[in-house]
């Protein structure tokens, strides 16, 4: 009889103290779970969409050179405000309020509104000036938006709707100065106000996230309860599943709250995500346990043995995982640089906890005990693959002619970036923000940055104020002089000419407004003197450089995860076999992206990393058994599979189903995240049963 590894050895003696001397341990468990708790009630929601982009980005480092040449950006508010009425005189007398409340705001530095627009030629506002006092409303809001250019980006061509832009003192920004903002709109009940722009679409965000947490993280916890019950039909059976992965979960939360690192938009799904992971986990130990109880042995060193033959396996799918995480800190993304780092303490702590608490709660719950049956669920999954592993040749071109129609099709894929994958559905400002495109309205406030030709100091200005604008006679005349003035950098030397841009509610690429500006700039001649900046600019342009530096984290995971396979196994051609299996899910995963029509975006190329990280892991567990099997290759193969694949099918069940209730979040790009990682893991569990046992018989006999 082969002697157990040394190490296997040690392990076998650490939980056979765990189980033999439980009291101690399960205390200091109580006690650091309890001082989790505490700490978790510190836990925060911040969301920063400008987090995505590092400093040493492009478009940052665009945004520190315009502050250095005409002064900070600032957070701006933008409200959209309608009336059916507003081309007459109590429409214009409301908004005129309006304005004039908002002026007296605490905070505010400056507000850009349709009345305040200077009139051409002299001091003073346009609107109420002497100019078109003898015209109707309609006609002098018609009249000032055909020659203002700046006004034509205030207010729609039906005149129902109009911007105002409020710029806060500098360190008055935030929560509390939007509220002020929303409690000026509210007394003048004659126009419909709604704040929009980025930081409205990030409180939203915010409080989506909230309810996401409080909803989601509960309901995905009840649904591995609920299926752990019926598979295992035992109370105490499912506490000693259960408790290990939910403690784990508290101990997560805990790290959070007492490090101060907050929850925003990409770690929305990261709890939902490391329940249903360690769930899984711990169905592996419950299941091995049980196969260890039906071999004669004792109780005690029957779950000794099981735990330390199992832990190896759950400790590297857990690894696994966590270099998936780890790979989302390559790009210079601070947000995707802080989940890399959470994700990876998340796996571990929740690992940690699956193989501390349950020896512990096996003795003290008394469960499985001698004669506890395996689930028999999935059973009837185990034949099929049996009879497809013995026709290897077969299998393995088929595997073949799978993945090369997948790679066919995901050659096909896209980069982009998208504002519905972060907009709530159905919120009040994405609401608001549809609205604002349907009437050619812009939330978005981007500076084009114009330098200034010495021999003609006026006409490159001029020419991208026919681009932007349609016109350049704001530019002309002493009063164009003294606008002009204002736009105008510290050193003379250029001018930044503002633009709204869309932020656009439809699911659609996000940057195609300011793709068509930019080409408008570069047919103009201009594309070399000008340069857009802005926060939305620099979301827009990197974004799609920030899924190509995924896309390289997500190559790298690939075949660290590869060679860590062969390593562990000692086989390069193992390590080959599971790097084929496990291309399968993802090619798939993207494939059906591009028949969605669809981009690679963030939230997708994350949803791809860590869902490698995953599907290998019913990789491994089959080639655990396997390593652990004894006999000729295709007796070996079939007791893995005995053994591997009604537990796979359990844990892939937890899987899909938890992760499948991100689909229930308001927030698009969080249900596109736990959808793609479930439909992974699916197609993983189908390649690892159906496919990796006929390719180990076909590749070693």
């Amino acid at each position: 009889m082969q002697q157990p590894a040394p190490s296997a050895s040690l392990l076998v003696r650490a939980f056979a103290r765990l189980l033999a001397r439980p009291l101690w341990p399960g205390l200091a468990l109580v006690l650091v779970t309890l001082l989790a708790l505490w700490q978790a009630t510190q836990i925060r929601v911040a969301v920063d969409l400008s987090g995505l982009i590092g400093t040493g980005t492009e478009g940052a480092r665009a945004i520190d050179r315009y502050s250095a040449r005409f002064g900070p950006l600032t957070a701006e508010e933008v409200l959209l405000v309608r009336a059916p009425d507003l081309a007459s005189e109590a429409g214009l007398a409301a908004l005129d309020d309006l304005v004039l409340d908002l002026h007296f705001v605490e905070g505010v530095q400056q507000v850009i509104s349709l009345p305040g627009l200077p009139a051409p030629g002299r001091e003073g506002a346009w609107l109420s000036g002497p100019e078109l006092a003898d015209l109707p409303p309609a006609e002098r809001l018609a009249t000032i938006r055909r020659e203002s250019p700046l006004a034509a980006q205030l207010v729609n061509e039906g005149l129902t709707a109009t911007l105002i832009v409020v710029a806060p003192e500098r360190g008055q920004g935030g929560d509390a100065f939007a509220a002020r903002l929303a409690e000026a709109a509210a007394t003048t009940p004659a126009l419909e106000t709604e704040i929009v722009g980025l930081l409205a679409v990030q409180r939203a965000i915010a409080r989506e996230l909230i309810h996401d947490l409080g909803l989601l993280v509960p309901l995905a916890t009840l649904i591995c309860l609920a299926f752990t019950a019926i598979l295992f039909r035992s109370a105490r059976a499912v506490a000693v599943i259960a408790l290990p992965p939910i403690t784990g979960l508290v101990w997560f939360f805990g790290v959070l709250g007492a490090s101060g690192t907050p929850i925003d938009p990409l770690m929305g799904s990261l709890p939902v995500v490391l329940i249903v992971l360690a769930f899984s986990d711990s169905v592996h130990v419950y299941h091995a346990a049980i196969h260890a109880l039906r071999r004669g042995m004792a109780r005690r060193p029957a779950l000794a043995r099981a735990l330390a033959e199992t832990a190896p396996a759950a400790a590297l799918t857990s690894f696994t995982t966590i270099l998936a995480f780890a790979s989302l800190a390559l790009p210079d993304s601070p947000s995707l640089n802080r989940m890399a780092w959470a994700g990876g303490l998340g796996m571990a702590l929740c690992l940690a906890s699956v193989l501390l608490m349950t020896p512990v709660l096996m003795r003290l719950l008394d469960r499985p005990r001698a004669g506890t049956r395996a689930p028999r669920l999935f059973r009837g999954l185990v034949p099929g693959a049996r009879a497809l592993a013995r026709h290897g040749r077969l299998v393995a071109l088929l595997a073949a002619l799978v993945l090369a129609g997948l790679w066919a099709l995901q050659s096909r894929s896209d980069l982009g970036f998208r504002y519905a994958d972060y907009l709530p559905r159905g919120a009040p400002v994405t609401e608001a923000l549809a609205i604002m495109d349907a009437e050619g309205l812009g939330a978005d406030r981007m500076l084009v940055v114009v330098e200034d030709d010495p021999a003609a100091p006026r006409d490159r200005i001029r020419a991208a104020a026919r681009v932007l604008y349609g016109s350049d006679a704001f530019a002309r005349g002493a009063a164009g002089e003294a606008m002009l003035a204002r736009m105008a950098s510290r050193d003379g030397g250029a001018h930044a000419l503002p633009v709204q841009l869309p932020i656009a509610a439809a699911d659609v690429r996000a940057d195609q407004a300011l793709a068509a500006l930019e080409a408008r700039l570069a047919e103009a001649g201009l594309a070399g003197v000008t340069q857009i900046v802005g926060p939305g600019y620099a979301l827009l342009t990197e974004g799609p450089r920030i899924v190509e530096s995924l896309r390289w984290g997500l190559y790298s995971t690939i075949l660290a995860i590869t060679l860590l396979v062969a390593l562990v196994h000692r086989s390069l051609r193992l390590g080959l076999l599971a790097l084929v299996v496990n291309l399968i899910p993802i090619l798939g995963v993207e494939a059906w992206l591009v028949l969605w029509g669809r981009e690679l975006t963030i939230m997708n190329m994350i949803a791809l990393t860590v869902a490698f990280g995953i599907a290998v892991d019913d990789t491994l567990h089959l080639l655990n058994r396997l390593r652990l099997a004894r006999g000729s290759t295709a007796r070996r193969v079939d007791r893995a599979l005995v053994e591997a694949g009604p537990p796979m099918a359990a844990t892939t069940t937890i899987l899909f189903a938890g992760l499948a209730v991100t689909l229930a979040s308001a927030l698009p790009g969080l249900a596109v995240f736990g959808g793609l990682i479930a439909l992974a893991v699916a197609l993983a569990l189908a390649a690892d049963l159906y496919l990796l046992p006929g390719l180990i018989r076909w590749s070693l006999q």
